[in-house]
């Protein structure tokens, strides 16, 4: 009885992390950039804290859900935006977006109090990228599941704590604050 009780506790919490607004893609998206946008593709190629959801946002739009061992595709707009993701904190990363570039961001995770964390984003190149991508699952975002947008007061808390590390550490960032996405 003890064994069902404790199956079913783990069987809620693994579902309690699933991802809704994210369908999975046999078919493997096409880098091809384009005229009027830059293309963003988030990995997280790890499968530490699998279960756990992180949502991630272009400024405070929502354009994806990440899991353990997977990765997502989107167009952005040219200019200055904000990349956040959030779970049990909020990692974020400040680009100036170029039209006809890809930008690769891989995804850490730490660990939390209570789930898996964000450790942030870090750059990749096309060559690291592929090879993530290889051994991750690809999802597309359900633009129509209604996923909510990122909270202003979170964003506004996320964005200020982002700025202030750069003043304070602006060495821990200088590989976020250099890359400049890659012609494909």
């Amino acid at each position: 009885m003890k064994r069902w009780f404790w199956l079913l506790i783990c069987v809620s919490l693994v579902s309690g992390c699933a991802t809704s607004h994210m369908i999975k893609s046999e078919e493997k998206p096409v880098m091809a950039v384009k005229p009027d946008s830059a293309t963003l593709v988030i990995i997280r190629d790890t499968y530490f804290g699998g279960g756990v959801v992180f949502w991630n946002y272009l400024d405070r739009k929502l354009i994806g859900e990440t899991m353990g061992k997977s990765y997502f595709v989107t167009n952005v707009p040219p200019g200055p935006h904000y990349v956040i993701s959030s779970t049990e904190n909020t990692g974020v990363a400040r680009f100036d977006f170029k039209s006809r570039k890809v930008y690769y961001l891989g995804q850490n995770v730490v660990l939390g109090v209570w789930r898996a964390r964000t450790g942030g984003f870090y750059p990749m190149t096309p060559q690291e990228a592929a090879k993530a991508m290889k051994n991750c699952t690809y999802y597309r975002y359900d633009s129509k599941s209604g996923g909510e947008d990122l909270d202003p007061q979170i964003f506004k808390n996320a964005v200020e704590e982002y700025e202030a590390g750069i003043k304070a550490h602006p060495e821990d960032y200088k590989a976020l604050l250099e890359y400049d996405g890659h012609d494909q």
